[in-house]
């Protein structure tokens, strides 16, 4: 949502507005969540813990580092669904108007929160399904009836003049592989990125191992994960399992929640899944599950509260203190891979540029950022190219790198190498497909992060003759 970053554009571009804006925004989430676990009657100690869980997921952390939109998505989608319990329970009007507004708000963010207007209805059907609150209180779903207007209102009024845009990068790059490597992501991610899944084991395993049809799931998540990796090259024992575990996880959230009748569970277990539309697209990174984080922050809270004795604390305190340890892993490798193509920008790029040459970029993430602020120009599939004489600065990192450059070496069969700049000190690494590491983007790979020695990144200056 790029309002969001107006105050980072009147500061020229300033970094720390835009990540004290992130930051404004994750305060936002931990306190909707908060509240919204307190309006699901959990103890004031237990929601307290909702919120403790939430900061605590890795991918939660690891996105509040930049200025991606999915920490504000998943503001303002927790935030319009404690109002709109708010609204519920109260009846006061502001609370209707403000939860029609951040959930219609929260779309614009990431398109998939549109199925947070389904989530809401369940979380307002008590008992699940009855439309008993329906034909008697009808009016309860009024934020729900208004939010998709706003939504739509909004992207009206704002529309981009290239038509069919979301359709074309929803499908254009669509194919069976990408399809096979989301589907086994989704469930890797809610295990590794999101600490959800191995908490809710360990609080659930019991009745699990009672229960055949999960047993099933298990194995059968298992080998089904196992044949789509080796479908995809990426063979992997152990990703395999981790990924029946996460089926596991998330089909015991809400067949228990059908089961017991429990329209908050279901509602929440709902909530896990508003990603798996991404299925199609030709990613899903764990960022892609911000948005349901307090979700699984309220199941695994709701979950804890119903343990007695010391087991509940020790549970909460192993999954914050390791959540936090990873997240924070996240972000220091992120600013490593952040730096380098800071460094590059000031030694290769905007020296070349102040002499008065001509500086095409290829790349992305952060050093497509400082690349432009730096006065280089994009590198694309169609015109404007290069030109002879041209200086040409490729990110390794690159998704695009491979094609670019092959496109460029028929195009101009006199291209040399003229300066580099590479870091391969010890550390995390969280964009290596070698290595299957792909925080963001399961392009390349499964791992939210990996210790290697191998390169952060390496950034090559070429000059067209």
């Amino acid at each position: 949502m790029a309002w969001l970053l107006i105050p980072t554009a009147l500061a020229r571009g300033a970094e720390w507005v835009a990540h004290a804006t992130q930051l404004a925004m994750l305060w936002l989430a931990i306190l909707a969540t908060v509240s919204l676990a307190k309006r699901l009657d959990l103890s004031m100690p237990w929601a307290a813990a909702s919120g403790l869980i939430l900061v605590a997921m890795p991918a939660v952390l690891g996105m509040a580092g930049t200025a991606m939109p999915d920490v504000s998505a998943m503001a303002l989608g927790v935030a319009g669904i404690e109002r709109l319990m708010a609204w519920s329970q109260n009846r006061r009007y502001s609370q209707a108007f403000l939860a029609a507004i951040l959930l219609g708000l929260a779309p614009l963010a990431r398109p998939h929160l549109i199925l947070l207007f389904g989530v809401g209805g369940i979380l307002l059907l008590k008992p699940m399904f009855s439309l008993t609150a329906l034909r008697d209180r009808p009016t309860t779903f009024f934020p729900l009836l208004a939010a998709p207007l706003i939504t739509a209102g909004i992207s009206y009024i704002t529309r981009d003049s290239s038509s069919g845009i979301v359709s074309s990068a929803y499908y254009s790059s669509g194919s069976i592989s990408l399809f096979v490597s989301n589907f086994v992501a989704l469930p890797i991610h809610w295990v590794l990125a999101m600490t959800f899944a191995l908490p809710w084991l360990v609080l659930r395993w019991r009745s699990i191992l009672h229960d055949r049809l999960l047993l099933f799931i298990a194995a059968a998540g298992t080998i089904i994960s196992a044949s789509a990796l080796a479908y995809l090259s990426r063979q992997s024992v152990p990703l395999s399992i981790i990924a029946g575990l996460g089926m596991v996880a998330l089909w015991d959230v809400i067949a228990d929640g059908w089961h017991r009748r429990d329209s908050v569970q279901s509602g929440l277990g709902l909530w896990l899944l508003i990603a798996l539309p991404a299925v199609v697209y030709n990613q899903l990174p764990p960022k892609y599950l911000v948005a349901s984080a307090p979700a699984a922050a309220l199941l695994i809270a709701r979950e804890l509260s119903l343990r007695k004795g010391k087991k509940p604390w020790l549970v909460l305190g192993v999954t914050v203190m390791l959540g936090t340890c990873l997240g924070v892993a996240i972000l220091r490798a992120d600013a490593a891979f952040a730096n380098l193509g800071r460094r590059a920008a000031t030694e290769l790029i905007a020296p070349n540029v102040a002499a008065g040459k001509r500086v095409w970029f290829v790349g992305s993430w952060g050093f497509q950022w400082y690349a432009e602020n730096a006065g280089a120009h994009a590198v694309t599939l169609t015109p404007p190219y290069p030109l002879p004489g041209d200086l040409i600065v490729v990110s390794l990192a690159s998704p695009r790198n491979d094609k670019v450059l092959d496109m460029l070496s028929r195009q101009y069969p006199h291209i040399s190498q003229v300066a580099f700049l590479a870091d391969a000190s010890p550390g995390g690494r969280i964009m290596n497909k070698r290595l299957n590491a792909g925080f963001y983007s399961n392009a390349s790979g499964y791992l939210p992060w990996v210790w290697s020695d191998s390169m952060v990144d390496q950034v090559t200056v070429w000059l067209l003759e």
